[in-house]
Parts: structure tokens; sequence; C-alpha cells
């Protein structure tokens, strides 16, 4: 054992792990620590610490448990995860790409990314068919219910169909039992993992897949057709948000019926299969009502114009030809306007 009076120096106790002895004590006016080295593996040592008070305990002592220090790589001459008594080491900086918060996020960031690279270019170790019934249900109801929504928001966001791909969400909430593996041979160790987590969660991955195509598909489709009325409510959708307004007045013709009213900018934003005058104030609701009956609403194919202050922000082509109230389908669910 080596003794140290007094606190140590970062560049003190760096030595005494490199130099291979195996157990050092830092002895101060009031307190004490002992620090043991553990062989891991070749090359890998666990570094352990024990602290107290002195005049309760002595040094090294059997009643007081031994905490975890930290990881020793000793080619790289760098201790990982750094965890020390304040009575130790008096200036040490803990260099964040050492710490096991940032080990941990680069592990699972590099987890992941291989996890997408094998399964978005080959889908390797994904089977072709589910077999698991709860898994059908769930790709069938998505199919059937959620993957026009889905597509739409896309149209709305103008999310590019080629970033409509698997997306991993592997996670790891403890590290310390892998981390030397993952020292020693990280682009290894990361794919192993990979591979595992793949093998593991198949099934569930493919199912992911059959809705990620679904979405596609459908997001391909509409692309595809300009004259799918989602393009109208896009272009409402755009003005509304370029124009940061929080209160718009839109005017609405139905059956040869004209209506202006106030509402949320909000409301016309995004993806609405309808719209509705709910957060239009109480004499504008009246208004509305009046001219198109109670509860009623209206489609991105009604909307004549939207201004914000004394500026324009949306106009219908003049040259349209009014479509259809009724929304396609697969898009005939009411909702709010928030």
């Amino acid at each position: 054992m080596i003794t140290h009076k007094g606190p140590l120096t970062t560049e003190e106790f760096m030595a005494w792990l490199k130099d291979g002895k195996d157990m050092l004590a830092v002895e101060r006016t009031t307190a004490w620590a002992c620090f043991i080295k553990v062989p891991k593996r070749e090359g890998i040592d666990y570094i352990f610490h024990q602290e107290g008070y002195v005049g309760t305990e002595n040094l090294l002592s059997c009643n007081v448990p031994f905490r975890f220090t930290g990881l020793y790589k000793q080619d790289e001459q760098t201790l990982y995860c750094p965890r020390f008594p304040a009575c130790a080491v008096s200036d040490w900086q803990t260099v964040p790409e050492n710490t096991e918060l940032y080990l941990r996020r680069e592990f699972c960031k590099g987890v992941r990314e291989r996890i997408e690279d094998m399964v978005n270019n080959g889908r390797k170790g994904i089977p072709k068919e589910l077999t698991d019934e709860r898994l059908k249900a769930e790709v069938a109801e998505y199919i059937d219910h959620q993957a026009d929504e889905s597509a739409a928001w896309s149209l709305m966001d103008s999310v590019p169909i080629e970033s409509i791909v698997f997306k991993s969400s592997y996670t790891v909430s403890d590290l310390y039992d892998c981390l030397p593996d993952y020292l020693q041979d990280r682009k290894g160790f990361v794919n192993t993992t990979a591979m595992a987590y793949i093998s593991l969660h198949k099934e569930e991955i493919l199912a992911e897949l059959m809705q990620i195509d679904a979405h596609r598909e459908k997001y391909a489709a509409i692309l595809a057709d300009p004259d799918n009325p989602l393009h109208r409510m896009k272009q409402i959708s755009d003005a509304v948000r370029s124009s940061r307004a929080s209160t718009v007045l839109v005017t609405v013709e139905k059956d040869g019926v004209q209506a202006t009213i106030r509402t949320s900018a909000k409301s016309l934003s995004g993806y609405h299969p309808t719209y509705n005058d709910f957060d239009a104030p109480a004499a504008d609701s009246k208004a509305f009502r009046e001219a198109f009956g109670s509860w009623a609403n209206y489609t991105a194919a009604d909307v004549r114009a939207i201004t914000y202050g004394r500026k324009t922000i949306y106009e219908a082509p003049a040259s349209e030809v009014k479509q259809a109230e009724t929304p396609p389908k697969g898009f005939a669910m009411t909702m709010g306007g928030m």
C-alpha cells in the first residue's frame, strides 16, 4: 500500500493508476480514502474506494463498503466513469467523454445507427412474414385506420418521403457490465449488440416496417395526385404558418352563401379533415351558424380567402372548380378546430 498525506493531485492519482501498485491510501486531517485496483481483464482494471473519518475507522476498514471509482484502460491511460470521494483528489476535472452518461449515449447511438443501417438497407435478419397474431392485428389496424392520416400529416409537414424509414429505439440503462467489452472493441461490440437486438425483436421490427411501407405508399399516392384535396389543405396550412399570425380572418363559401369569421391560425394549420367555428368569437360564430346552420363545418375547398391584418395570405384560385364538401374516403372523421 502507498500512503499519501494530504489531498492528491490528478497527476499523482493517474501516476498511481499507471505504475501497477494495487493499493493507495489518502489521509487528511479529518478524512481518509483507500483505493484498490481489481484486474477485470488484460489491460483493464476496475478501481474501487473506501472512505471514512479519521478516528472512527482505520484505513482500509472491513466495516466500510467499497464503492466504484472508475474503469482504467491501461493502453489509453484513461479513467472512465470517474467517481471520487471529496477528500481524495483535490483538482480533478471530469472529462465529459469519460463519463458514464457520455459513454452510454455514445454506445446507444452507435447501436441504433447500426440497427437502422441493417434494417433499412436489405432488412438483414428480418423475416418475410409475421407469425405473431397480436402484431398482425396491430398492423391491420394501422393500415385501415391510421396510415391515411399519417400520410396526410407528412404532407402538411413537408416530410421528404425518403426520410420515412425505420428508426431504432434501442437504449440501455446500465452500461457498467458491458463497459469493458465496449472499450476494448467499440465497433465490434456495437455490431454484436445490434445483431443480438434484431434477432430478439425481429417480428416487432417487421411489424413496424410493414406500417412504414403502408405510410410511404399512401404518401406517394398523395404526392402523385395534384388533384387530391389535401394539397389545398397544405396551401392553407403553409400560408398561416408562414404568416406567424395568432388570429386570422377566413372567408368561407358554401352553396353560394359566404361568411367571414375570425379564428385562430392554429385551427387552420396542419391536418384537419374539416374545420369549424369553435375558435371564433361568439359574434362570428353566431354569424357562421346563421349562414350555414348549427354545428356546420367547412373544408379546405370551401375557403375563399384568409387575411391577416390588411394582407391576404391565402386566396383560392379563381378558376378552380369547387370540390365536393364531403371529404374523400379515409379522411372523413370530424376534428375540432384546435
